[in-house]
């Protein structure tokens, strides 16, 4: 993973956020900050630009295009621009290692869960055999007795929604 430089210069910060170097100097005229040695913060400058470039915040609090209404190209521009720095903000984010892929993700718990799965269902084979033998019951049983309660287990588990698995931390 590639590590982003902290600051860019204009025309980076530009081609990041797919403006031109002019515009973004229009934006610093309107209070885009800028470090002392005249680069910009990606991750200010990112924060910034999407907070600024807000449509309900650019119209005063007024609605964008009403249904039924045609937006202006002004405004059009103007969503294009969001939507832009939007991307780049995610594309940031992404090689900065706070995003991950949801594709990914999902494959990784899926096969930890079925990892677990299978290790508790081999702690029963292990341990059934050794329970009987301690209690002096028949190991076909006890071992049935132990599986079906395991699986009970391992259901109830998977019915549970992952967030009231959340431990707090």
């Amino acid at each position: 993973m590639t590590k982003l430089n902290d600051a860019e210069s204009k025309a980076d910060f530009a081609a990041r956020v797919g403006l031109t170097k002019g515009r973004v100097s229009q934006l610093i005229a309107e209070g885009l900050p800028v470090r002392a040695d005249g680069t910009i913060d990606v991750a200010e400058g990112l924060v910034w630009i999407e907070s600024n470039l807000d449509p309900a915040r650019r119209n005063k609090g007024g609605a964008p295009a009403a249904s039924g209404r045609t937006a202006t190209l002004a405004e059009a521009k103007r969503l294009h621009e969001i939507v832009k720095v939007q991307r780049a903000r995610l594309a940031y984010e992404r090689d900065q290692g706070k995003l991950i892929d949801a594709d990914e993700a999902r494959r990784t718990v899926f096969a930890r869960a079925r990892a677990e799965r299978d290790a508790h269902l081999a702690w029963v084979q292990r341990t059934a055999p050794q329970l009987a033998a301690e209690m002096g019951a028949d190991p076909r049983a006890t071992f049935a007795a132990l599986d079906r309660m395991m699986r009970e287990h391992l259901e109830h588990l998977a019915d549970q929604p992952l967030g009231s698995l959340d431990d707090g931390a």
